[in-house]
């Protein structure tokens, strides 16, 4: 018996779930909120990586019409082969960086998309949680102001079929 594993189950008591399953808007709010707040912070970190990138870019293809234009000058005045395929070869390498980089901010503008629709969605819910407050504060309030009825009056006002 000394291999088996002791288990020990703790029964929760009947207020902590009810406590539970109760709705607290003020929780939801605040989660909403935050949630939104820290998907924004990440909306502008993808954003900043999409600008590095496109300045990363518009120098990749400075750099190639400068290769370009040497290859090309190079060609006309019958260089050394050496230096037109040095070139050519850095030309290559900087095209192939560029499209992996074409590749890497067509990731990120999908990740911002998400990024804002799911942002859409918190912002969704939120409003959704502030509108139920705002009618249950509303109804309570109506509650609270209505004179209290007597037995008789709402047994007569209500609406139960005669027997």
């Amino acid at each position: 018996m000394p291999d088996r594993a002791r288990i020990k189950v703790e029964k929760e008591s009947s207020r902590h779930k009810h406590e539970q399953r109760r709705w607290k808007p003020e929780q939801d709010l605040n989660r909403a909120r935050e949630n939104i707040r820290d998907l924004k912070k990440r909306i502008i970190e993808v954003e900043k990586k999409i600008d590095e990138l496109i300045e990363k870019k518009e120098t990749l293809e400075e750099k190639n019409k400068k290769f370009r234009g040497i290859i090309q000058g190079q060609e006309g005045e019958k260089a050394s082969r050496e230096v037109i395929e040095s070139a050519s070869r850095q030309l290559q390498k900087s095209q192939n960086y560029s499209s992996g980089q074409g590749h890497k901010w067509n990731k990120l503008r999908d990740e911002t998309s998400k990024l804002e629709a799911e942002k859409k969605d918190w912002e969704t819910w939120k409003e959704d949680i502030e509108e139920e407050c705002h009618r249950r504060a509303v109804f309570e309030a109506r509650i609270r102001n209505e004179e209290p009825r007597s037995y008789e009056s709402s047994k007569k006002s209500s609406h139960h079929p005669v027997r």
